[in-house]
């Protein structure tokens, strides 16, 4: 392990060149810290490198502003990937399981940022990042869960505006994880709590249906996620476009064959265009993870399942931390100005 500020202006037989000026982070370690160093051009600026890997040793640096950043976590940082034992790093999200607080929990710990000016607009606001040599993508500690629905460009907006797009943002993630299991639970435990004018369209709706809500939503649900992941593959710019036209699609078809209720797919439609929202994709898939137990819990025991499944979701979350920070610390980000 090395502990100094990299890279080195003074340093011998070293040369960089870049060609043009590059506005994203590169796999070059060495290089994204020069960007760092150009878009920030602060002497408060320090850089702390370590070497991880025994079969196939990779630099890892830690990048913070000095008398920002709580020295504190640095040395609890520094220890962390000081102490990993790993032949290899795959990847920051490989380094992520290995560094953070509570590795078993589903809930990312560590945000990604993939490009410079993000980076920079969290070390302003005393965060720390950490590049892997090899990877364009950054990873900074310590995080809130408000973090994960913020957009650094949000800033450029009223408090006002930043404040409703959070809790849009919020609004979308709860409608993503709790509308089907609440659908599911309502339908199967408590449809007397739906008013009669619509109670009499939806059971019509069912008449013709061969499986049980709690059936229906789980295959829409599946075919949601595997159109999804199959998106990946696409390397056209239309490919989440054509997994939500193909979601679409084959919803129509079920309804039309009765295989499904207009309802479920009504259901199913606003829980996938609610979980577009999400400004970053480390929060999506536990998002939808947490949608299956929910709905697994809600077709059981009801909303009863729903609220307790919930409550110990919340309470995980309150015992959670990200480098040692709680999980679930108040960030406020506007002035009543």
């Amino acid at each position: 392990m090395s502990n100094q500020n990299y890279p080195d202006k003074t340093e011998k037989n070293t040369k960089i060149i870049f060609c043009g000026s590059p506005k994203s982070f590169t796999g070059n370690l060495r290089t994204n810290l020069e960007l760092l160093r150009s878009k920030l051009g602060s002497d408060r600026l320090k850089f702390k490198l370590f070497t991880v890997g025994t079969l196939n040793p990779k630099k890892v640096a830690v990048a913070y502003l000095e008398g920002m950043a709580p020295p504190g976590l640095l040395q609890r940082l520094s220890n962390k990937i000081a102490g990993l034992k790993q032949e290899q790093l795959i990847g920051p999200g490989h380094l992520e399981m290995l560094i953070k607080d509570f590795p078993r929990s589903p809930f990312p710990q560590l945000l990604a940022v993939e490009k410079p000016e993000y980076a920079i607009n969290y070390l302003l606001e005393g965060k720390y990042l950490i590049l892997l040599e090899g990877s364009p993508t950054t990873l900074t500690a310590p995080v809130t869960f408000s973090d994960f629905f913020e957009k650094p460009e949000d800033q450029n907006f009223h408090w006002s505006i930043r404040l409703f797009l959070q809790f849009l943002r919020f609004l979308a993630t709860a409608v993503a994880g709790f509308l089907p299991a609440l659908y599911v639970a309502i339908i199967t435990f408590h449809y007397y709590i739906i008013p009669v004018n619509f109670l009499i369209p939806l059971a019509e709706s069912w008449a013709g249906v061969p499986f049980p809500p709690v059936v229906e939503i789980l295959f829409l649900e599946t075919i949601i996620e595997i159109l999804r992941e199959s998106t990946v593959h696409i390397t056209s710019p239309f490919g989440a476009g054509l997994g939500i036209g193909g979601g679409v699609l084959l919803g129509v078809a079920a309804l039309s064959t009765q295989t499904i209720s207009s309802s479920t797919l009504i259901v199913s439609m606003v829980t996938l265009i609610a979980s577009l929202i999400l400004p970053t994709y480390d929060l999506g898939p536990t998002t939808r993870i947490l949608k299956f137990a929910f709905l697994i819990f809600a077709a059981l025991f009801g909303v009863l399942g729903l609220v307790v499944t919930a409550s110990l979701v919340v309470a995980h979350l309150v015992t959670l931390e990200s480098l040692g920070e709680p999980y679930l610390k108040p960030k406020f980000s506007f002035k009543l100005v």
